[in-house]
């Protein structure tokens, strides 16, 4: 029970300083569009790690509500589609944006590096944050002429 404590507390200890869970955002090119035909206004990426003993014990995961910070779960897993929903949700008001739309979700794992003991597991989502029945400007001025 001593070495599976101190397993745990050295893989915790590493990945003290790094964050867990990360939302970037990037500015969509003008005119870019949807696939329901709003208009993007972001490019979202939305990243979530855990570390899982055996690939199914949860140790730690990021933060879906607090992303970019070093907050994490203790033995619980936020790498779930919803959980990074979430994450992807949290910032549009903040974004100016109505609703995120044409979202994508990968999910990685790997435990090689700690011979299969302890795995790391990595979620993705990637979508666009939109305005609802917004028109860019150059739209609008070919439809008054």
């Amino acid at each position: 029970m001593r070495h599976f404590t101190a397993i745990i507390l050295l893989v915790l200890l590493c990945a003290g300083c790094a964050h867990t869970s990360t939302l970037k955002w990037e500015k969509a090119v003008p005119g870019a569009r949807s696939s329901s035909g709003n208009q993007a206004v972001w490019h979202l990426t939305a990243v979530n790690r855990g570390m899982f003993l055996f690939n199914l014990i949860p140790l730690w995961s990021g933060s879906a509500t607090r992303p970019n910070r070093h907050e994490y779960k203790i033995f619980q897993n936020a790498l779930h589609r919803y959980d990074l929903r979430r994450t992807l949700d949290s910032h549009l008001e903040k974004l100016d944006a109505d609703s995120v739309e044409d979202v994508e979700f990968t999910t990685s794992s790997s435990g090689a590096f700690s011979l299969w003991i302890i795995w790391r597991r990595t979620a993705v989502a990637r979508a666009v944050a939109v305005k609802v029945g917004a028109e860019d400007e150059k739209t609008a001025a070919v439809e008054e002429k």
